[in-house]
């Protein structure tokens, strides 16, 4: 299935299989509930409303392009995908024992979230130095 981004003036287009965007639409359900449930960030118990609702309307978004249409994710959806991912693979490292099941779920996580990453424009801001991630 293609999907397509658009970078300023540029489309960019991406295939994800059916499998890969319900993996997605979990992480995210996952990222939600881990954010309002204050444990993401201690030093914050306050929960970011924004982000919420940023999460609420990609899983829209993903439940769109899984019933058939053609919809387009915008950067900071992208980005708030991947970090959602990089959080969960975190977590699993961190509270699940190692068991090959567990290696392989994440290292399928790791490859999505590597194929999403290459298409993100560079985040010159986080960066130090601003360099890119090429």
């Amino acid at each position: 299935m293609m999907k397509e981004g658009q970078r300023g003036e540029k489309r960019v287009m991406m295939g994800i299989g059916a499998d890969d965007l319900k993996a997605i639409k979990y992480i995210l359900l996952f990222h939600g509930r881990y954010l309002q449930s204050g444990q993401a960030d201690q030093a914050r118990p306050a929960v970011d409303e924004r982000r919420i609702n940023q999460i609420q309307l990609a899983l829209l978004k993903i439940e769109q392009i899984l019933s058939g249409q053609v919809i387009m994710l915008s950067w900071e959806e992208l980005r708030l995908i991947t970090e959602a991912i990089a959080a969960f693979t975190r977590l699993v490292r961190g509270k699940i024992a190692a068991t090959q099941e567990r290696d392989q779920v994440l290292a399928s996580c790791e490859q999505l979230r590597g194929y999403l990453s290459l298409i993100l424009p560079p985040m010159q801001s986080t960066r130090k130095g601003g360099e890119s991630s090429s």
